[in-house]
């Protein structure tokens, strides 16, 4: 059984975030109900294949069940928006919807059954983009009986059912990952969506073990292969070693499985420490700080590298590219996770929903104020980089000025009003401004930055993919706009053929380059 999309369906975000190509049209016509995605019964002896899902179901994830049938998480909307409001839904052998297991206003995905057939867990939870979500466990019978959720202190985005009736599990934890099992034995009773305690009904409460490490996996979506005798494979990294198979077992040292990138161990010029401080309102936020690897005298330029999403989060991971490149530079670079970021829970995770480069953005600014008041940073020589829901933050970082010096937007949004009505993504505005523009035009206003740019707006860089679905290029015209009508130094980059992240060797090479040149200008520091 194989899913795929067809022609036309846009991919998700963090794969670019583009159309998937089809035969070229002149002109281009919008079709409402385009770009499906289905299920495929694919012969393996003959190649030939043939869809067993309903035509008008968009699956965007599937697990097969013992005998036939499938557990989908589905939409009627066939759009990159139709993911947000997806449902979980059972299909007999034959491709028919038989019945709706669950209807959430949050996301779902990672639907995995039981080999006994009888139950079905997945992850939900608040994720802003299709591929990042990090939530909460519910099992449930596939008869629709006995919903429940599995406490672990960890924010799922993987599960896996063994054929011994352990559910695996990894997820992010605060500033890494985790990996483990829960047993589940017998159902869950029907009610609150938690676990019974002690055994009223006769059912077990679930035994959870989770296991710390470094990233595992990919910045995006931690998981692991378990193996026969309880160990798991799965790729590991850590900022000064680069991404390996490895094989964990609980309480015990990774053991190396392959060495393909030992060459660049050890390569990279940079110290990364874990920084902690206390928001305004008393929260708790984490980060990482990266500094050139020879240390320096006195306060250094520091550039806040302000992850996007938000659901998603910086971690002990080899995937920290402007780190790399801006220690090299002298630069100190602070990786903040301020609330809204994965790895702490769901309530941690929605505390910026309905406030936007609000609190969230104040925890990123106090973060600034830690570095200086430790002596690493220069406040005269601070500013911000990121991209998507990160340029979004930057955007308003050189809007109202005072703290940063300059910035850096890649693919980031300026005006939420438009980015509504021309992205993919318009339920995902709808999350985090809790309405629509209709309902809140007053807080759509307000948060956008193209609306406060004025007087005390600084120099920004500004780069972005032409072929943008998730934000289109008209967020980084309008941008680029209102500096110029302020006479505000401003450089605008497009890239040919990109979407939401730039991909071609040759576009990766100018992005850096033109990165360390805009902060060698307006922060000082070697380009």
């Amino acid at each position: 059984v194989v899913l795929a999309a067809d022609p036309g369906a846009d991919t998700a975000s963090l794969t670019s975030g583009k159309p998937l190509a089809g035969e070229a049209e002149d002109p281009v016509v919008a079709r409402a109900a385009a770009g499906w995605r289905r299920l495929w019964l694919v012969d393996a002896a003959t190649g030939t294949a043939a869809p067993v899902s309903p035509g008008d179901l968009a699956v965007w994830e599937f697990a097969p069940v013992p005998g036939g049938g499938a557990v989908v998480v589905g939409s009627d909307d066939p759009s990159e928006a139709g993911w947000y409001h997806s449902s979980l839904i059972v299909l007999d052998a034959a491709g028919r919807r038989t019945r709706v297991l669950r209807e959430s206003p949050w996301q779902l995905s990672s639907p995995t059954v039981s080999p006994d057939g009888q139950r079905v867990a997945y992850v939900e939870g608040w994720a802003s983009d299709r591929g990042l979500l990090a939530g909460e466990v519910q099992v449930s019978g596939l008869d629709g009986t006995g919903t429940g959720s599995l406490a672990a202190d960890v924010d799922v985005t993987w599960l896996s059912w063994a054929v011994d009736g352990r559910l695996w599990l990894a997820g992010w934890h605060h500033l890494g990952t985790a990996w483990g099992w829960a047993s589940c034995d017998g159902r869950p009773e029907v009610g609150p969506s938690s676990w019974p305690a002690g055994g009223s009904g006769g059912v077990a409460p679930p035994n959870v073990t989770v296991e710390t490490a470094s990233c595992l996996n990919s910045r995006w979506h931690p998981e692991v292969v378990p193996l026969p005798d309880g160990t798991v494979l799965t790729m590991r990294s850590t900022p000064e070693l680069p991404p390996e198979v490895v094989r964990l077992r609980r309480g015990g040292e990774p053991a190396p499985w392959t060495s393909l990138n030992a060459r660049l161990a050890g390569s990279r010029q940079l110290r990364v420490r874990e920084l902690r401080w206390k928001a305004a309102d008393g929260t708790e936020i984490e980060a990482l700080l990266a500094e050139p690897a020879a240390g320096t005298s006195g306060p250094v330029p520091l550039v806040a590298d302000i992850h996007g999403g938000p659901s998603l989060a910086w971690h002990h991971s080899w995937d920290l590219p402007w780190a790399e490149v801006l220690t090299a530079a002298g630069y100190a670079v602070l990786l903040a996770n301020p609330r809204g970021s994965a790895g702490r829970g769901q309530a941690f995770a929605r505390a910026n929903l309905g406030d936007p480069v609000g609190a969230e953005f104040d925890d990123i600014l106090a973060g600034i104020a830690r570095c200086v008041d430790d002596g690493i940073a220069d406040p005269r020589r601070v500013a911000a980089i990121g991209a998507s829901y990160g340029g979004y933050l930057t955007a308003w970082a050189i809007a109202g000025g005072s703290v940063f010096r300059c910035g850096v937007v890649i693919a980031g949004m300026s005006d939420l009003v438009s980015c509504w009505g021309t992205a993919n993504n318009p339920p995902f505005y709808d999350y985090l401004l809790q309405g629509r523009p209709a309902e809140h035009p007053a807080l759509y206003l307000e948060r956008s930055p193209v609306t406060r740019l004025g007087p005390g707006t600084v120099p920004a860089l500004i780069l972005h993919g032409l072929l943008d679905r998730c934000v289109p290029v008209g967020q980084a015209e309008e941008l680029y706009a209102g500096l110029r009508r302020l006479g505000v130094p401003a450089e605008f980059v497009t890239y040919p053929r990109e979407g939401h992240s730039v991909r071609e060797p040759a576009h990766v090479a100018d992005q850096r380059e033109r990165v360390l040149s805009w902060f060698g200008t307006h922060l000082g520091g070697s380009s």
